[in-house]
């Protein structure tokens, strides 16, 4: 009996939970700030951008040609040095007595010629005249020709040896300055060992590797702006030398190689530089920040904003310009797309715009 007597008390309390002050509120909508740009179709020119070394145009290693002991270095790293300066010499007593005894050789078999000749020509006129036989004849045929090729013979190995005598002044097959010099006075050299390095950087180059995506976008003869951090604030001009035919096997990008003057030495081999060649010039295209596009459901869109409600608008998308893209569909002009705070929006959520986009900012 106890029990149901406090069931009421119950209840009266159940019942007036919840009903005070009449039905219960409606939660409040959420008004997301906002800002927007207004878009309009403008001109912009694409570009393309990569990092690599500066190097000189010419820069040539020069190595021995012949073995020997080095009798003098002739220079020093940073001299200037012309076409054909010898740059170190060798000990040439060895090359000078093999060059003379081959051109004794030489002048030997030319003696010899001489007397071949001279037989061939008396035992022609006795064969024709039936003095001597047939076979006389041909021997002595035989014996001006054997003589003319011993001759060849020793001028070749003459030429060789004139040419290990040269060798022993190693000189410089271009005009430029002096990098390296590995060569020291006394030590024995071999063929093929490098004694110096010269460099020509009156003009350089820098050869960068593109992907598919963006060589697509050079061409020979287009400008490029070259800036390095050793000379900051200066642009350096510049024009696309070639643009390779293939992609290298190993990093799968196409060579293109920049060319560009260098007056008074500004740029040096070794330095790294940022190139941006100026490719093809888009006109009455809309672009935006690719940060901007936001991904739903796989497929590119954006916010676009109404009255009072955002929306999402689906687009296409095209060449991408640095952090810019073009959009191929899905805006117009004069569309107001969200710029900030997109990251917070749902398709039909209520904004507060907190900014107006005047005419210059639609444009840009």
């Amino acid at each position: 009996m106890k029990r149901l007597a406090a069931l009421p008390a119950v209840l009266l309390v159940v019942a007036g939970c919840g009903g005070r002050g009449g039905p219960p509120e409606k939660p409040a909508v959420r008004v997301l700030p906002i800002e927007v740009l207004a878009v309009a179709p403008a001109a912009i020119t694409a570009t393309v951008t990569a990092t690599a070394m500066v190097e000189a145009r010419d820069d040539v290693p020069v190595s021995a040609e012949a073995s020997g002991q080095v009798e003098a270095v002739r220079v020093k790293v940073g001299d200037w040095v012309e076409d054909g300066q010898v740059l170190v010499s060798l000990d040439e007593e060895l090359a000078s007595l093999g060059e003379r005894q081959a051109e004794a050789q030489r002048l030997l078999a030319e003696a010899e010629l001489t007397d071949a000749e001279a037989n061939f020509k008396r035992a022609t006129s006795l064969w024709k005249s039936g003095d001597i036989s047939d076979a006389e004849y041909e021997a002595s045929e035989r014996g001006a020709k054997s003589a003319r090729a011993a001759l060849m013979a020793a001028e070749a190995a003459h030429g060789s040896a004139a040419r290990q005598l040269r060798n022993t002044r190693i000189a410089s097959p271009i005009a430029g300055y002096v990098a390296f010099v590995h060569a020291e006075e006394g030590h024995f050299v071999a063929v093929g060992t490098p004694v110096a390095r010269v460099v020509n950087d009156s003009r350089v180059q820098i050869e960068i590797g593109l992907n598919e995506d963006r060589v697509v976008d050079v061409r020979k003869g287009q400008p490029a702006e070259i800036r390095v951090r050793a000379r900051p604030g200066q642009v350096f001009e510049g024009r696309v030398e070639y643009v390779g035919p293939r992609a290298d096997d190993m990093t799968k990008t196409y060579p293109v190689r920049i060319l560009l003057s260098n007056p008074g030495r500004k740029l040096r081999a070794g330095m790294v530089a940022e190139v941006t060649i100026a490719a093809d010039e888009l006109t009455n295209v809309i672009v935006i920040e690719r940060d901007w596009v936001v991904d739903r459901y796989g497929e590119p869109a954006v916010f676009v904003a109404g009255d009072s409600l955002a929306q999402l608008s689906k687009v296409t998308l095209g060449r991408v310009i640095g952090d810019r893209v073009v959009v191929l569909s899905g805006l117009s002009e004069g569309d107001r797309v969200v710029t900030l705070g997109y990251d917070q929006l749902t398709d039909g959520a209520r904004i507060d715009v907190k900014n107006e986009p005047d005419s210059e900012e639609a444009t840009r």
